[in-house]
C-alpha cells in the first residue's frame, strides 16, 4: 500500500495538466530549490545531505537537456544546451569540490532561466501558480516530465 500526501497528489495533478512552457518552469524551479538546498546544508556542516542536493539538482538538469528538440530550432537550442551544460558542469564542480561559489554560478543561470520561462508562460497565458512545497520534502518530478515538455515548440 502507498501512501501519498495531499501535497504530492496537488503536485501530480498540477504536472499532469500544465502546458509545455509551465513544465519547463516546474522544472526549473525544481532545480533551484535543490541547489538552494545544497548551500543551506553546506552552510550548516551537513555535507552528505548538501551533496544529495547537489545530485537532485543534477538530475533535473538532465531532464532539462533530455527535453530538447534541436530538430526544432537547432541553433537557439544549440544555446540553451550550452547554457544547460554549463549549468551541470558547474553543479559537478560544485559537489565535487563542495564549492559554494560554483554552485551560485549555476545559481545564477538558473534563476535568468527561470525568469524567461516566467515571462514565457505570462505571454502566454500558463498559470504561474507554483505548488507550494513543503519546506523539508524535495519535488516529486515524474522521470521524462521535460521529454513531454516538447522542447521549444512554443510560438512566442
Amino acid at each position: 500500500m502507498s501512501y501519498h500526501r495531499p501535497s504530492d497528489r496537488y503536485f501530480e495533478s498540477q504536472v499532469f495538466t500544465a502546458t509545455p512552457q509551465r513544465l519547463q518552469l516546474m522544472l526549473i524551479d525544481g532545480a533551484l530549490q535543490y541547489a538552494r538546498r545544497a548551500l543551506q546544508h553546506w552552510q550548516a556542516g551537513r555535507i552528505y545531505e548538501g551533496g544529495e542536493a547537489v545530485i537532485g539538482c543534477q538530475q533535473i538538469v538532465v531532464e532539462l537537456l533530455r527535453g530538447l528538440r534541436p530538430e526544432v530550432a537547432p541553433e537557439l537550442v544549440g544555446k540553451v544546451a550550452s547554457l544547460y551544460n554549463f549549468v551541470f558542469q558547474s553543479l559537478i564542480d560544485a559537489g565535487r569540490e563542495r564549492d559554494a561559489g560554483k554552485l551560485n554560478d549555476a545559481i545564477g543561470v538558473l534563476e535568468i532561466e527561470r525568469e524567461t520561462w516566467r515571462q514565457v508562460c505570462e505571454r502566454l497565458g500558463s498559470s504561474l501558480e507554483t505548488p507550494s512545497p513543503q519546506e523539508n520534502s524535495p519535488p516529486h518530478f515524474p522521470v521524462n516530465t521535460a521529454a513531454s515538455s516538447g522542447g521549444f515548440l512554443i510560438d512566442a
